[in-house]
């Protein structure tokens, strides 16, 4: 029960970084999309989600997070790597347990 706890809660910060990194990637692409297309505002959006704002005022960029879309994102992910994860351990565990059986 311990190692499952340990091992849930590695999956759930791993989802959080997993979406952090994901959310720079989108962010930054989403600077170089105003800065080459010269527009003057743009929204990022991840999968339909909009996450960032940025706006272009006088070669000024300025940006702002819409923070509980972003919270959104990493616990999705977070849940995500949990159940995949778990089905990998699960079907791993499964396939051991049928080895140990076949060798008897």
């Amino acid at each position: 029960m311990k190692n499952q706890f340990v091992r849930i809660c590695i999956e759930i910060l791993g989802g959080i970084i997993v979406s952090v990194v994901l959310c720079a990637i989108w962010i930054f692409f989403g600077y170089f999309h105003i800065n080459s297309a010269e527009l003057s505002n743009y929204t990022v959006s991840f999968f339909g989600v909009p996450i960032y704002e940025i706006t272009n005022i006088a070669d000024e960029m300025t940006g702002s997070a819409m923070n509980q879309n972003m919270s959104i994102i990493g616990i999705s992910c977070s849940i995500i790597l949990i159940f995949v994860v778990e089905l990998i351990y699960y079907f791993k565990s499964k396939k051991t347990k049928s080895m140990e059986n076949d060798t008897k």
